[in-house]
Parts: C-alpha cells; structure tokens; sequence
C-alpha cells in the first residue's frame, strides 16, 4: 500500500504522504527533494506520541523546543542539524495550512548555530576507494548500477541529489559530456571522463534494462522498480563500505575526497570551485585547510591577497 507502511508507525501514513504531496503541489519540489524532507521528518513524527493526528492538534512551541533539544543532543553535525530543523518548519508550515494546527509555529524553530568554513573536511584513506570497487560483484546488475554511482562521485565529486536526479538524456554519449542538474534549478555541463563514461554505459546497457518507463538513469533492483532517491545513494555508499569491511561514511565524504584530490595534484581553486559548481570560491577554499602547504602556494590565488596588495 504505502511506501511508509513497513518502516514507520501505521497511524502516520497518511499525515507523511499528504506532506509529501504537498511538498510537491505547493512548494513545487522536486520529487526526490520531497522524499528526503519526508525521510527527515520521520524523526519528529515518530517521537511523538500515537495518534499523531491528536498530538499534533494539542502541539505546543514547548513540545517543539523540546524535540529540537532532543534532536540536538543526538551529537548531529550543524550542517545535519540545521537541515532537519529547515524540514521541521516546513512540516509545521503544512500541519498549519491543512488545518491540522491552529498556529504557523514555523517561526518557534531555532536556527542551529553554526560557521561557515569552520569544520575540515576529512578524504577517505588512500586506497579506500579501490578497496569498495573492487567489493562490488560486476556479474551483477547492482555491482554495474554500484560502480557507476562510485565512480560519479569519486570521479566528478557530484552530490548525491544531483546523481539521483540524473536522466538519460543528460549523458551525452557521443560528446562525451554530463549535464548536471544542481541546487537552485542550476545546469552544467561537464566532461565526462573515460573511465566513468564506460561504468555508465555498462550500467545502463547490461545493468539497467529496458523495462522500465523512468528516464532517471539510476533505478532500484527490486519491484517496484522507481528512480533511486538523494539518501537511497547514501545507502548505497554505506552498504558498499560495510561489505568491504571498512568504517562506513557517506557520498559528501567521496566529494571531499575528489576536491582535496584535485588540489593536491595542482588544480587551481578555479579549477575545482567550477568542477565542484561552487557559487562562491569561499565555499571551495576549505578544501586548502586539509594540506597547509598548498594553501601556501594558492595564498596569491585568494581575492583578499590581491585586494591587500593594492592597499599597500
């Protein structure tokens, strides 16, 4: 019946797939963008007490702060943290348009503190990345399906959204080129390497099949067969890592690793802020934290060194 049937409490069915359209109609997001504010909110639905209609008709900005306390105390990192309070507004949004609370307590919501640029980004080991291809059992659909999704990541740093988000016609074959669909309806093109190309094609001509009516180039192995959401990549990488026998992480790690890659083999900050289709070279540059000494050489690269050499 429901998607959420299985995995989540019986009497918050409804309420999850009335948000997830409305999501959908309202806010016009994409579907894949839908399913993870839906995956997100689960948290909040299941701490609630049952019927989850009732609680939430008797909700009050005290039992909000105290989810949020609870939430935070989880040991989230900022940027998860602010995510799930960004989807708990919009949840509460919802429960106000639809009757179900008598207040927009949107607004209750704390902003989670935290810093640009204060964290550093953390690589996976040398030989992390071959340890999980070589895991991955080719023969298989899945192993071709797994081995595409790794090699996007580890060769052209996507974000696991813009993966799930690819369709077949962005794979331009004889070009040779990936257009890639980003954060804020964005689209770029980018050359498509060798080896990544050739995973792709094998994925879709040996792994993919054509019984399917998705144009989404990544679907899931079992009936029914839909186009593999934002956090099933995420699950993806997991379950990849726990078969090699390593620490598991998710896909931004991979995205770490190529960036910091890139730089250390003399990539320009240009280079990898176009590659990774950063919008504010600030938002590149924390890759330089992770090697002091190439930071050292990209010093004349940086905006504010120029600008103080003119002020002298």
């Amino acid at each position: 019946m429901s998607k959420y049937r299985k995995r989540e409490r019986w009497d918050a069915q409804d309420v999850l797939e009335e948000f997830e359209n409305w999501l959908l109609r309202e806010r016009s997001v994409r579907e894949t963008t839908a399913r993870v504010y839906v995956d997100q909110i689960i948290g909040f639905i299941g701490w609630l007490p049952a019927p989850v209609e009732e609680s939430l008709r008797s909700l009050t900005p005290g039992a909000i702060l105290e989810w949020v306390d609870h939430a935070a105390r989880q040991g989230l990192k900022p940027s998860t943290l602010r995510k799930q309070l960004v989807m708990l507004r919009s949840f509460l949004r919802f429960c106000h348009r639809t009757g179900r609370i008598g207040q927009d307590f949107a607004g209750v919501v704390p902003h989670a503190a935290g810093w640009r640029l204060s964290t550093i980004p953390d690589p996976v080991p040398e030989g992390t990345i071959q340890t999980l291809l070589e895991s991955l059992d080719l023969q298989a659909p899945k192993g071709l399906r797994d081995r595409a999704i790794l090699l996007l990541l580890t060769g052209l740093g996507l974000r696991a959204g813009e993966i799930a988000a690819l369709r077949l016609s962005d794979v331009g074959w004889r070009t040779g080129t990936l257009r890639i669909r980003g954060k804020g309806d964005r689209a770029d093109e980018l050359p498509l390497p060798e080896e990544v190309g050739r995973a792709l094609e094998d994925y879709v001509v040996h792994g993919r099949g054509g019984r399917t009516r998705f144009d989404e180039v990544f679907l899931t192995m079992f009936e029914p067969v839909r186009p593999v959401a934002s956090n099933g990549i995420s699950k993806i990488v997991r379950m990849a890592c726990s078969r090699a026998g390593i620490t598991e992480f998710g896909p931004h790690r991979l995205r770490h690793t190529f960036a910091t890659g890139m730089l250390a083999s003399g990539a320009t900050l240009q280079e990898v802020q176009g590659l990774l289709r950063h919008a504010q070279l600030r938002t590149t540059a924390i890759y330089t934290k992770v090697d002091q000494a190439r930071l050292t050489q990209l010093v004349p690269e940086w905006p504010a060194a120029a600008e103080s050499r003119w002020e002298r």
